[in-house]
């Protein structure tokens, strides 16, 4: 939600969002989501090929399958005299084999480090900006057994990864930022099976969540130095996760049904929501305090058919290869 209101929004409002912070956050949410199950069933005995089978199969159809109709959506709109720098302008006149050599380069997943920059250094005109996250996922998720045999204790992951966000700070190459987060999900994770779900009194979850707010949200306003916002913000977004997993009123709101239903449709949100500001948004006639509402239950509604028609199939489809595996 945090991401699609920074992508939606300008001026202070914009800065109070940083969206490379909130992706921090889901790659923490994502390690710690993840390594849960082996960490429970046991290392050794986790079906770990057919986890991975089913882990391409969850990420590769939705983002592939964005991608592609962002593409022809794109190719079509442009030929019609519809302009958009963002979505990759050489779809407009590229000839057939030129087009193809595009979209199958939009889905290498595996060569982003963020959005449009590549692991050489070059750029790429993305035609769905999110879809860069998917290759550190899909990366995660090959390397989770490396993860749950090395990530095993909060009190060695944290300051390594804080390490790494300096570094990473410093060499200006973000990978290592990305790969670091996901560890210190695993390490939550990993406390979390050992010693249970504890509890965090209402009195003190408070303001630590309001200072997990701050240091994250600081890094929009440029005010502190990279080397030293970041580490930081890392630190608010990990703050906030331990506030969630503990505290018991943060954990009945994510427990009520409107909070599970944006939860079920959060990857399609993910996937949708920049399209539907620069394909749909501009031709809303609706003004005023009225327009902002309108746009949300738009996006909503988009990510809600998106993942009818296409991230539960493929959740289905992950499920079935994963049992035919285990039959094999």
């Amino acid at each position: 939600m945090a991401v699609v209101a920074y992508h939606y929004t300008g001026g202070t409002l914009r800065q109070l969002l940083p969206g490379a912070q909130f992706v921090t956050l889901f790659f923490i949410l994502s390690g710690l989501v993840l390594s849960i199950v082996p960490l429970r069933v046991g290392i050794d005995t986790y079906n770990w090929p057919r986890y991975q089978l089913r882990r391409i199969a969850r990420l590769a159809i939705p983002t592939c399958t964005v991608i592609g109709i962002c593409c022809i959506v794109s190719t079509i709109a442009m030929h019609m005299g519809w302009k958009a720098e963002e979505y990759a302008n050489a779809f407009s006149t590229s000839s057939p084999s030129v087009w193809l050599h595009n979209l199958l380069t939009q889905l290498d997943m595996l060569s982003m480090t963020t959005a449009g920059t590549r692991v050489d250094g070059s750029t790429l005109a993305m035609v769905d900006l999110p879809s860069w996250s998917m290759c550190w996922e899909l990366l995660f998720s090959l390397a989770l057994p490396v993860y749950v045999i090395i990530a095993t204790d909060m009190r060695f992951v944290a300051p390594i990864a804080l390490a790494c966000v300096l570094l990473s700070e410093w060499t200006q190459w973000p990978p290592l930022r990305h790969m670091a987060m996901f560890a210190l999900g695993v390490a939550l994770a990993k406390r979390l099976t050992d010693n249970g779900r504890e509890t965090m009194r209402d009195v003190v979850a408070v303001p630590l969540a309001l200072c997990g707010i701050v240091l994250v949200c600081q890094s929009g306003f440029g005010l502190l130095p990279g080397i030293v916002a970041q580490p930081l913000a890392v630190c608010g977004c990990l703050i906030l996760v331990v506030v969630a997993l503990t505290c018991n009123v943060v954990s009945n709101l994510l427990s009520t049904p409107p909070v599970r239903w944006l939860g079920r449709i959060s990857f399609s949100l993910y996937l949708t929501h920049l399209p539907v500001r620069d394909w749909i948004v501009p031709y809303i006639p609706v003004q005023g305090l009225l327009r902002p509402v309108v746009l949300f239950a738009l996006c909503l509604l988009v990510a809600e058919a998106f993942y009818l028609a296409v991230e539960r199939p493929a959740t289905r489809l992950s499920r079935r290869l994963g049992k035919a595996k285990r039959e094999a």
